[in-house]
């Protein structure tokens, strides 16, 4: 049996947890055995995208923002692989906003018909700059569209996570009724197909804590975590949380891909240093 979670019950979880100064944990998984254990652990809520298939067929997330898929199919195929072995954790849908193929509007009922819990904006268009973020944007594609997901969601009543990388993504997400914000800083660093450039650790702590205190000035009750760069383990994330107002964290590499490498990494390592007799 499918265990769905509505809008308010989440709300109401992570607003008790925040209050007991209990940070909120977030993690991606792109395979059921991640997202049952990750439902185990006890994390609050498990982010089913198209970039998590990628990431445990052993390469880097970003190649989930190329075209070789369909992002919006692989998440509805997510939900079959997933959904029946999560117990007690609400599970985000990612959704690509600018799908020239999909009535959006449609899609949004669809992956609540099959259980998700609530809709995020990924792929998102907030990983591009420059020329090529102006043209997808221009052309209806964009970050725009992902804000109208956000706001076509938050009048269904459902509960809504959005990746934002600047200032006005922020406020416009505010705007749109956005129930909770993820600074994205970028790739994430570490493991086998970490981004060796990422953000520094103190970029990361800068830029979150000022997205964090914008969202808070728009919106006090915003529910705002941070994500991505050199926030790749316990202790940068610890790190993190002393030094800025965030409230919580959204792991992907960092909590289905790193770890998952070094724990069959060691384990490997360990057979074979046995010896016969």
């Amino acid at each position: 049996m499918i265990r769905q979670f509505s809008r308010n019950e989440i709300r109401a979880d992570l607003s008790n947890k925040i209050a007991r100064k209990e940070p909120i944990i977030m993690g991606g998984a792109g395979i059921g055995l991640i997202a049952k254990i990750e439902d185990m652990a006890g994390i609050d809520a498990i982010m089913a995208y198209n970039t998590g298939p990628f990431r445990m067929d052993g390469h880097p997330s970003c190649v989930g923002y190329l075209a070789y898929g369909d992002s919006n199919q692989i998440s509805m195929d997510l939900a079959r692989q997933i959904l029946p072995v999560v117990k007690n954790t609400p599970v985000i849908g990612g959704i690509g906003a600018g799908d020239p193929y999909r009535d959006i509007d449609r899609l949004i009922d669809q992956m609540m018909e099959v259980g998700y819990s609530g809709i995020t904006n990924v792929p998102t268009a907030g990983a591009y700059d420059g020329f090529f973020r102006h043209r997808i944007d221009t052309a209806g594609v964009g970050y725009p569209a992902e804000v109208e997901l956000i706001r076509k969601c938050s009048k269904k009543d459902i509960y809504t996570v959005a990746y934002c990388y600047h200032e006005d993504e922020v406020k416009a997400m505010i705007d749109a009724g956005v129930d909770c914000i993820s600074a994205h800083v970028g790739a994430t660093s570490g493991g086998t197909c970490g981004f060796q450039d990422a953000t520094s650790l103190e970029q990361t702590i800068e830029i979150s804590q000022r997205l964090c205190e914008l969202a808070h000035r728009e919106n006090p009750d915003v529910v705002f975590l941070c994500h991505g760069g050199h926030l790749e383990d316990p202790e940068s994330v610890a790190e993190c949380f002393r030094r800025t107002d965030v409230q919580g964290f959204v792991g992907a590499s960092s909590i289905e891909r790193i770890p998952v490498e070094k724990a069959i990494m060691a384990a490997v390592k360990e057979y074979k240093s046995l010896k016969l007799k």
